[in-house]
C-alpha cells in the first residue's frame, strides 16, 4: 500500500483570485489613505508605467520605482500591516470571482493546502492570502532594514514567470510537498513554468483566446466568472 501523495492548489493573484491587478491599484488606495498629496505625484507614477509598456525598463526597475514614488523611501511594518490588512478587507471578498471562491472551498474539502504564488509585492499580498484562508504564500520579496522597515528595492527577482516557478518548487521542497498532487491556476501564459510543475494546469478565462492558449498547451479551462467552476470533486 502506498502513501497518497500530499495535495497543493497553486492561484496566481491578480485576474485569477481578484479579478482586479493589485499592484498600481494598492499603490492609489494606501497614498490617498496615507499621504493624499502623494497623489500630485501621478504624472510620474504614468511616466514609469509607460517606460515600463515601452519596454525601457523591466518590473524589477519599475516595480521599486513605483512604490518609493507612491509610498515613500521606506514603510515602517506597523504602517504596512496596516494598510495590508485594510486593502486586503477591502478587495476580500467584493473582487473574488464566484468561480475562484468556489474552486478554493472544493480544494480545501478536498485537502489541498492552499499556495498563493504571485509576483505583488509580500507585504500586502500576504495579507489578501490570509483574508482568503491560504496556507502560504510565495510572492515579490521587498528588502527590509536594520529596523524592519520595507524598503522599495526587491530582495531577489520579481516572482514572476520562471523565478515564480522557482520559488513554488522551492517552497514544494522545503515543506517535503515534492511529490505533491497540485492544481495550478492562473489567467496567464507567463505561469506556463508553473503549470509545468501541476499534474493539472488551469487557465483562467473565457474568451476564445483563452481556450486557444488552453488547448494548445493541453491545460483546462477554468471559468471564474461561472460559479459552478469548482462543482467537479474528482481529483485528477
Amino acid at each position: 500500500m502506498t502513501d497518497t501523495p500530499p495535495r497543493v492548489a497553486v492561484y496566481d493573484l491578480d485576474r485569477t483570485v481578484l479579478r482586479t491587478p493589485t499592484f498600481t491599484l494598492f499603490l492609489l488606495w494606501a497614498a490617498w489613505r496615507d499621504a493624499p498629496w502623494r497623489l500630485l505625484l501621478l504624472p510620474a507614477l504614468a511616466a514609469l508605467m509607460i517606460g515600463h509598456a515601452l519596454g525601457f525598463y523591466g518590473r524589477d526597475r519599475f516595480k521599486p520605482a513605483a512604490i518609493r514614488l507612491m509610498l515613500g523611501a521606506s514603510i515602517a511594518p506597523t504602517r504596512a500591516r496596516r494598510l495590508a490588512v485594510r486593502f486586503a478587507a477591502w478587495r476580500v471578498p467584493r473582487d473574488v470571482p464566484p468561480g475562484a471562491a468556489a474552486c478554493i472551498a472544493r480544494d480545501r474539502a478536498e485537502g489541498f493546502r492552499l499556495l498563493m504564488a504571485t509576483a505583488a509585492p509580500e507585504f500586502y499580498a500576504g495579507a489578501i492570502a490570509d483574508a482568503l484562508g491560504f496556507d502560504a504564500i510565495v510572492a515579490s520579496r521587498h528588502r527590509r532594514d536594520a529596523d524592519g522597515n520595507w524598503l522599495p528595492a526587491l530582495d531577489g527577482s520579481n516572482c514572476y514567470g520562471a523565478e515564480k516557478a522557482r520559488r513554488v518548487a522551492e517552497w514544494l521542497a522545503a515543506t517535503g510537498a515534492g511529490n505533491a498532487h497540485i492544481r495550478a491556476y492562473s489567467d496567464h501564459v507567463s505561469d506556463a513554468p508553473t503549470f509545468a510543475l501541476a499534474r493539472e494546469a488551469w487557465l483562467v478565462g473565457r474568451s476564445a483566446k483563452v481556450v486557444r492558449l488552453a488547448a494548445q498547451h493541453g491545460w483546462q479551462v477554468a471559468d471564474f466568472e461561472d460559479g459552478a467552476a469548482g462543482a467537479s470533486t474528482a481529483v485528477r
